[in-house]
């Protein structure tokens, strides 16, 4: 029987302008845990400059493949114990064909029709039959597990607001939220967060030039879970952000970035979590600077957004999903 404290780990992911960094950072916080153990990983991409950048500077190996078949061919050569798939509806066959070289197979927030190919399923952004969808298995980052356990007070008075649309703001919602929020009956600092693929300066630069409010930019910050941790409120997309938030106590107000995030901000809604506006394309603007006015005078319903988030959302998603797949290998390996 192979040993399961070391093993070799493929993640197969994207990270683009178009798509955004959400799965990069998801694949990170999953191969930091394998680390641990000191697990061979190697990151697989068919391109994507800044994800690559982002992946190596962490000190991990990379790959590009720039078709399916180059894929395989690092597959059959690496000869994975586990594929670990972080990226958008994938096609069955796809998926068979890099089960067939690997020992077990997971596929995490791929809503696609070949996930259910897959040995292990996650998806809690994108909610399947048949998937581990609790926010108990979201793949947060190390510090988010420790910023959990430090707990948030949440301050009476709204004083730092943080702004995020993600990786890329692939439409460009940014701008408008920061021309909507000169409807804010407050006056809190505002962090607005940059993503590495973020391409709509000439249009942000225009809204800030012409805003009274007090706008920090800040390109890709290393600190981001502290950012979040130190903010009364926050304006964000709805992917991976919404549970690092929600992790760390801050309620959020949800701007989507693209319209498959609207059904899991829906729900984190429903839970007491986020306010969902819904899809950045077809809302009102001027409620962005609506709700922030609403939540700043409500205090009582703040600490309970904020006590919801934590509870819902622990930070030990990558240790469940890693404990997961070694117990399945091991019980693939004796069968």
């Amino acid at each position: 029987m192979t040993s399961l404290n070391s093993m070799r780990v493929v993640f197969r992911t994207e990270g683009n302008e178009k798509q955004g960094m959400g799965d990069v950072w998801g694949s990170i916080a999953l191969a930091d845990e394998f680390s641990k153990s000191s697990d061979e990983i190697i990151f697989v991409l068919s391109e994507g400059e800044k994800a690559i950048e982002l992946l190596e500077g962490r000190g991990y190996q990379t790959c590009i493949a720039e078709s399916v078949e180059e894929e395989l061919v690092l597959l059959r050569r690496f000869q994975p114990h586990v594929v670990i798939v972080i990226k958008l509806n994938n096609e069955p066959q796809y998926i068979k064909a890099l089960k067939a070289l690997t020992q077990h197979l997971v596929t995490i927030d791929d809503a696609g029709d070949g996930s259910r190919y897959a040995d292990t399923r996650i998806n809690v952004l994108y909610h399947t039959y048949g998937a581990e969808t609790d926010p108990k298995y979201i793949t947060l980052r190390s510090e988010f597990r420790g910023l959990h356990e430090r707990g948030k007070r949440v301050r009476r008075e709204v004083q730092e607001l943080l702004i995020m649309q993600g990786g890329s703001d692939t439409y460009g919602f940014t701008p408008s939220i920061v021309h909507g929020l000169e409807g804010l009956s407050i006056r809190p600092r505002c962090n607005l967060i940059l993503g590495p693929e973020f391409r709509h300066e000439k249009e942000l630069a225009a809204s800030l030039a012409t805003s009274s409010l007090d706008f920090t930019v800040l390109n890709n910050p290393h600190n981001l879970g502290e950012l979040m941790w130190r903010a009364d409120l926050a304006v964000t997309a709805g992917g991976l952000a919404m549970f690092e938030l929600a992790s760390v106590g801050t309620p959020s107000i949800v701007v989507c970035g693209e319209r498959f995030e609207e059904e899991t901000a829906s729900g984190l809604e429903q839970s007491g979590v986020v306010v969902n506006l819904g899809f950045g394309a077809a809302i009102n603007y001027d409620d962005v600077s609506r709700k922030i006015n609403d939540l700043a005078l409500d205090w009582s319903k703040r600490k309970r957004m904020s006590v919801r988030g934590r509870k819902l959302v622990d930070g030990k998603g990558c240790e469940r999903i890693v404990g997961m797949v070694r117990q399945r290998l091991c019980v693939d390996q004796e069968s």
